[in-house]
């Protein structure tokens, strides 16, 4: 039995705090003696939310098809033949794919959400391409090798996450791959539109990003600027 050190009063064990005056309960023979824990039914909880999880996504994908059959309706009914309920298609199964694999799928599944949304974004992009400037194939000179490029960078940054490197290294990484992003847009668009490769604006980013990165490494680097890195809460 454990007595309040402050008023003398007895003490139940498991009180965390004197209830006539309200000083921290501190026994020295209690600390090596197990604490007991409660127990909660964490697969039970577990099921319960993937349960959620499923019911929310059959609930938009309930709203999307509703839209899915109304819009093309109403146009056929509007105009008597499909002109822009297209649109509305794609842009809504395309929602679907960003929004619902999310929430179904698991999180140690997170590079394959990432994968669904990829392939979703190429099948819009170049549906939409085909709709809309069926000369001009933009989609394959431009989005695509972006799409690609952004692909490959989220899953450099999710796997030197997995690997537990240090924040500041995956944050400066992101800035890198965050300038090469402005200059490889800048170099394919101005390829497809002009026909030559022309820099304005993506080098002064890529400089700037690349600046960002070399700070943050040396900030990690220096064991004396704790105090720093507390202030700034790095």
């Amino acid at each position: 039995m454990s007595y309040c050190v402050n008023c003398g009063v007895e003490l139940d064990k498991s009180l965390k705090k004197c209830p006539l005056c309200s000083t921290a309960v501190i026994n020295p023979n209690d600390i090596d003696e197990d604490i007991p824990v409660t127990t909660y039914p964490v697969e039970e909880i577990s099921k319960v939310v993937r349960q959620m999880k499923k019911l929310v996504g059959i609930f938009i994908t309930v709203i999307f098809s509703v839209i899915l059959i109304l819009c093309p309706l109403c146009n056929y009914i509007i105009s008597d033949r499909i002109t822009w309920s297209k649109y509305v298609i794609l842009s809504v199964m395309f929602l679907w794919c960003c929004v619902v694999p999310p929430i179904i799928i698991e999180k140690k599944n997170f590079i394959k959400s990432v994968f669904i949304d990829f392939i979703s974004a190429c099948v819009y992009l170049s549906f939409m391409n085909y709709f809309t400037t069926p000369n001009v194939n933009w989609f394959m000179n431009i989005s695509l090798p972006i799409l690609l490029y952004l692909l490959g960078a989220v899953v450099l940054l999710y796997s030197l996450a997995r690997k537990k490197i240090k924040v500041l290294y995956i944050v400066s990484t992101g800035f890198v791959l965050s300038g090469i992003f402005c200059v490889m847009t800048e170099y394919f668009i101005s390829k497809f539109r002009f026909g030559s490769i022309n820099f304005v604006w993506s080098v002064p980013v890529l400089v700037s990003c690349v600046g960002i990165a070399l700070l943050l490494v040396i900030i990690s680097k220096l064991s004396k600027l704790s105090t720093i890195k507390k202030f700034m809460h790095i």
